[in-house]
């Protein structure tokens, strides 16, 4: 019998097992959302916690395609990765054109194209026509087509293919630029944060052959919220915008909300989880708060800290002590979430963590 998404999520999570690696509850099940919402996913945290070899192991539980490009300090714009005219009109491929060449000749395959240590070079700079014409995406005669890649035609029409999935590894530090609000807008920004140093107890589980799955399982399903709302989830997804709606009054405080790009690409993530079953509904829109609206959030000022505070209202309940002396809003909010019930966990504890930079260092941002 054909395998359900919800067996071949829990027959990855063991063939990755099986490799030695574990990662977070939920981790696999949230990258799978991410990809199949939209295919440009961001793996962010500090070095060496696994974030290429999550792409890698999963690229293989699945029988994908993997290749690997490291990206370079001095890429300044695309043509680094897709090619460019000499002077004498002669036609220099990229990095990624052969990737792209070869999704495009085997198109139910997936391909995960890995960019290691993407904001080494300003991503805003080197990726904008990816950026752009993944938003060109529609649905023509059961595939997913874009605008051309290239302006030329010295490689043929080229445009992105469907089953080319581009996952950017990052690492946060002083060698490396922030992203704009460009960048974050277009991508679920999954943390990698959590280390367990400690080596796995008892024999590790036997190795598990990989899958072989079609394009199908990580194919975008809904690309326009207008034209997935149907008369079963239409309460579901009101519910979904209904939140999102009271997060972006919040936001509206300081001048941060978010678009109808991010209403709908949560929107996805959470119709694509509640198709496959995978994480109960509030644990799933944490997940998408923490990728989609959190990662935008930065900066020193009042204004600021009150929003953070309303957040974690909305995220973890009331919490007494809003306006104290400095720390003492932090340890409230520690004090709140060690008391557990919390809707949603994540969100209240990166909130709460912003909120205590601010108060330590006058400045606060997402990333660690």
């Amino acid at each position: 019998m054909e395998m359900t998404t919800k067996e071949k999520i829990a027959h990855i999570n063991e063939y990755i097992r099986g490799k030695g690696f574990t990662y977070d509850p939920g981790m696999i099940e949230n990258f799978w959302l991410s990809l199949k919402s939209k295919p440009f996913v961001l793996l962010a945290g500090i070095s060496g916690t696994g974030k290429t070899q999550l792409v890698k192991l999963f690229a293989r539980a699945i029988g994908a395609e993997y290749r690997l490009v490291p990206v370079r300090p001095d890429w300044s714009d695309s043509s680094d990765l897709l090619g460019h005219n000499d002077l004498q009109g002669n036609f220099v491929p990229g990095r990624i054109l052969s990737i792209i060449l070869e999704a495009k000749d085997e198109p139910e395959k997936p391909f995960l194209l890995c960019l290691d240590e993407m904001n080494l070079a300003r991503v805003e700079y080197y990726l904008s026509d990816f950026l752009s014409v993944i938003e060109t995406r529609d649905l023509k005669d059961g595939r997913i087509v874009t605008d051309r890649l290239l302006p030329f035609d010295s490689y043929g029409d080229i445009r992105f293919p469907e089953n080319l999935y581009l996952v950017g590894t990052v690492n946060m530090d002083e060698t490396t630029f922030s992203f704009s609000k460009k960048v974050l807008d277009r991508a679920n920004t999954i943390e990698f944060n959590t280390v367990h140093l400690m080596p796995p107890s008892g024999p590790l589980p036997a190795e598990t052959e990989p899958l072989e799955v079609s394009n199908d399982f990580l194919k975008s399903e809904y690309l326009f919220l207008n034209r997935c709302i149907t008369e079963e989830n239409r309460e579901f997804v009101e519910s979904v915008c209904a939140d999102l709606e009271s997060i972006n009054h919040i936001l509206e405080k300081n001048n941060a909300h978010v678009g109808y790009r991010v209403r709908d690409e949560v929107s996805f993530y959470m119709l694509n989880n509640r198709k496959a079953d995978l994480l109960p509904r509030d644990e799933a829109l944490d997940n998408a708060v923490m990728q989609k609206i959190l990662p935008r959030l930065q900066g020193s000022s009042a204004a600021l800290k009150d929003m953070l505070c309303e957040l974690f209202k909305f995220f973890a309940g009331e919490f007494e002590s809003l306006q104290t002396p400095d720390g003492e809003t932090a340890d409230a909010m520690d004090a709140r979430l060690a008391q557990g019930n919390i809707r949603f966990p994540k969100s209240a504890a990166k909130t709460a963590f912003m909120v205590r930079r601010l108060d330590e260092d006058g400045y606060t941002s997402y990333w660690l």
